[in-house]
């Protein structure tokens, strides 16, 4: 035990006196801030293009002035009795592109086609086609004897508003996306964690081996103490990172928030104060004792599993170069975690498919992370992380038999059949 803290104690001091540590502990919260100050001013400012466009209409079976189909910055033109020459004005720039509907038959708009000098973009094209589709549809009710004015009485507004039974039993309004966004941040954060340090394990294992340093420790320390003080070690550097970041990047956006808030043109109090409002109860709904104790529980857990295996691989390769080998399969099962998260756990959070793969070890710290503001059962929780601290143990029981070996093999490059034979020893 003394043995492992002095390694502990070692890893956590070098690396937190380390200049580069210093810097970006300090760093990365003012990043933070700058993107998320970034991605407020752009999402106010937006990045749609406003300029006028011009775009010749034809339409031989739809009778409509092409007048008529301006909206926002689209102005339609009638088109011009040479193709040629229309084509000419669109790629001098002179219009924006030529809008040709050849379906007879308005209700299938099957020969509809745009051509335009520069590709539209994605948001260009569904709002033209929006635009078109409601404008015909229109048209078609009109010609069935549909009065406009009737069309005006039967548009519909609004929408479902979702609510739910909040902890104290009280209905309140319920913000799927706020839960999203939260279980997905802290997923983030955990993948994020696991491999930066848990690169940190193995590039100290290569570093030591490497050197030839390691020959000497392992004289007084047994390779599986050096293993796990170096586990528990940085373990204790990321956090010490973490929860500095937290607490800086809190400072500052707190700061960012207020001078958005406070700045710019005044917005009418019946604007501000209902979704603040809405956002504020469904930020109240979530389930603050479930995230925390996932996000704790999943956030060590994790890092505990993978940095074992990642101190294996850094005690059995000679080089960087032979490191790629054995790094995709263990980033696959993460990665899989974020699949399994986008397709199946936002669709439904609390299904037979997330529940099984937030009980998969190597699946667990993502995909429950990602459930945790759904309110998941405490039973699932508890079971699947005492699944994964079982795994754990086995994985750092297998992974010491090969650093065990591994840190004093020099030379040759290890392969996969190496590291088995390896394991097999006694």
């Amino acid at each position: 035990m003394r043995s492992i803290w002095v390694v502990l104690k070692k890893e956590y001091l070098t690396r937190v006196k380390n200049r580069t540590f210093i810097v970006m502990t300090f760093l990365a919260p003012v990043l933070i801030a700058l993107f998320y100050g970034g991605a407020i001013y752009f999402a106010t400012v937006g990045a749609e293009d406003h300029s006028q466009k011009n775009v010749y209409f034809n339409a031989p079976h739809w009778e409509l002035e092409s007048d008529e189909l301006s909206f926002e910055t689209y102005t339609f033109l009638p088109a011009l009795n040479s193709t040629s020459e229309m084509l000419q004005q669109i790629e001098n720039g002179k219009a924006s592109g030529w809008l040709q509907i050849n379906d007879k038959d308005l209700r299938s708009l099957d020969s509809t086609e745009l051509v335009g000098g520069s590709t539209f973009s994605v948001t260009e094209l569904q709002k033209l086609n929006t635009h078109i589709k409601t404008r015909v549809h229109e048209y078609l009710l009109k010609q069935a004897g549909i009065s406009e004015s009737t069309l005006r009485l039967t548009e519909v507004s609004g929408g479902i508003k979702s609510l739910e039974i909040d902890q104290t039993g009280s209905i309140a309004n319920s913000n799927t996306n706020l839960k999203s966004a939260v279980g997905f941040a802290m997923a983030m954060i955990i993948y994020m964690f696991i491999f930066i340090y848990g690169s940190m394990v193995m590039r100290s294992a290569m570093e030591e081996k490497t050197n030839r340093i390691v020959e000497v420790i392992v004289s007084s320390v047994r390779p599986f103490d050096l293993m796990l003080g170096k586990i528990l070690g940085v373990a204790l550097v990321g956090l010490t990172q973490f929860f500095a970041w937290i607490f800086l990047s809190i400072l500052l956006l707190g700061g960012l928030t207020f001078a958005f808030s406070s700045g710019g043109n005044p917005v009418p109090a019946e604007a501000q104060n209902m979704p603040i409002h809405e956002f504020i109860e469904g930020f109240n709904t979530l389930p603050f004792t479930n995230i925390i104790l996932v996000f704790v529980l999943f956030f060590l857990g994790g890092y505990l599993l993978y940095s074992s295996i990642f101190a294996a691989i850094g005690a059995a390769v000679n080089q960087e170069t032979d490191v790629q080998q054995f790094m995709l399969p263990v980033s696959l099962p993460l990665v899989f975690g974020f699949i399994i998260a986008q397709s199946v756990v936002f669709q439904s959070p609390n299904g037979q498919l997330a529940q099984i793969f937030s009980m998969i070890p190597f699946t667990s710290p993502i995909v429950m992370a990602v459930r945790a503001p759904f309110d998941v059962p405490l039973s699932e929780i508890i079971a699947s992380f005492v699944l994964l601290m079982v795994t754990f143990l086995f994985m750092v029981w297998l992974s010491a038999k090969i650093y065990r070996v591994g840190v004093l093999m020099y030379g040759k490059k290890p392969s996969w059949k190496d590291l088995w034979r390896w394991v097999r020893q006694s």
